[in-house]
């Protein structure tokens, strides 16, 4: 997989990749009529009486992955580190697809996110050393 830089998408944009090849294999074709793995995030703003919702531009969506460490008699590795990995944000509407050709696909860019956050918290716990026990 190409090195990825995140966040993939933010403000105006609504989809991952921009041109219809896979992001991760950059193989396979995505988009319609083509075979995909897709992973949605988003809100509806809702009319509650009418039981009805759509997107709307009063609303930003994101997605993101956080570590929070323990602290104040807390149990748990890398105490007293907090960091967040933005994924995608401030979508206008509130609603973002990010498109892969298989699931293998998804499960590798969902694997590097996750290694993202773990280089986060490394880069955190050497600056944060005199905090630990």
């Amino acid at each position: 997989m190409k090195k990825l830089k995140l966040p993939i998408i933010k403000d105006e944009e609504t989809h991952w990749p921009p041109e219809p090849l896979c992001p991760v294999c950059q193989k396979r074709k995505v988009f319609e009529p083509h075979s995909m793995a897709v992973l949605g995030v988003g809100a509806l703003l809702m009319d509650r009486k009418d039981d009805s919702g759509g997107p709307s531009p009063d609303l930003d969506a994101f997605f993101h992955l956080t570590w929070h460490g323990a602290h104040e008699g807390g149990e748990g590795k890398e105490r007293e580190i907090g960091c967040m990995l933005d994924i995608i944000r401030d979508i206008r509407g509130g609603q973002a697809e990010m498109y892969f050709c298989s699931t293998v696909c998804l499960r590798q860019f969902l694997n590097f996110c996750v290694d993202e956050l773990d280089r986060k918290v490394a880069r955190l716990r050497g600056s944060n050393t005199r905090l630990r026990p």
